[in-house]
């Protein structure tokens, strides 16, 4: 039983926390869809912590946009922005992520 107790003590050191721009110069992305379709997207990148990660999937609607929020991408480097509009395949462009003095910045979908 003890042993238990520990295992779920020790288990709450290993709960993530909200991501923010702490190793690196970050900033959160967001994404505008100028297409007349809803398109789905991910990014793909630097991120605060200087390590080469991929970000879940969100939903940005026809004329819209959406930020990828609790996710950071390095400052001035490049980034995958891995797009679907529609009912077409996938596609992926990349995309320039400036040196900012804002928390997030845009990208835009054709």
């Amino acid at each position: 039983m003890a042993a238990l107790a520990t295992g779920a003590a020790l288990s709450g050191l290993a709960v993530p926390t909200t991501a923010s721009a702490e190793s690196v110069s970050a900033v959160q992305i967001t994404v505008c869809n100028d297409a007349a379709v809803t398109q789905v997207f991910w990014v793909k990148g630097y991120n605060q912590h200087d390590d080469w990660v991929g970000s879940p999937i969100w939903t940005v609607n026809a004329g819209t946009c959406a930020t990828g929020w609790d996710y950071w991408w390095k400052q001035n480097s490049s980034v995958e922005l891995h797009h679907k509009p529609g009912s077409a395949g996938w596609t992926w462009k990349q995309a320039y992520v400036p040196r900012t003095g804002d928390r997030t910045t845009t990208l835009r979908l054709p």
